[in-house]
């Protein structure tokens, strides 16, 4: 079963997200999402292990409205 890409992704705030997950989020590309953070546009994440980042979602909510209030500005 395809997931529907048209719909935009919905974030649950009390739920982890891996790098993937926050680019598609943000319609960016992974290579981006991982310049945001080593740039600090984006908080660097949790690190669960040594190949394992997460950002938690209410982080990436709050991420977004932010990133919106500075496009409308």
């Amino acid at each position: 079963m395809q997931k529907d890409l048209s719909q935009p992704p919905t974030v649950n705030p009390a739920a982890m997200y891996r790098a993937p997950e926050c680019a598609r989020l943000f319609g960016i590309g992974l290579s981006t999402w991982w310049n945001w953070t080593k740039t600090g546009r984006a908080q660097r994440g949790i690190k669960l292990g040594p190949k394992t980042t997460v950002w938690e979602g209410s982080y990436l909510l709050e991420l977004k409205r932010e990133l919106i209030a500075e496009a409308q500005c």
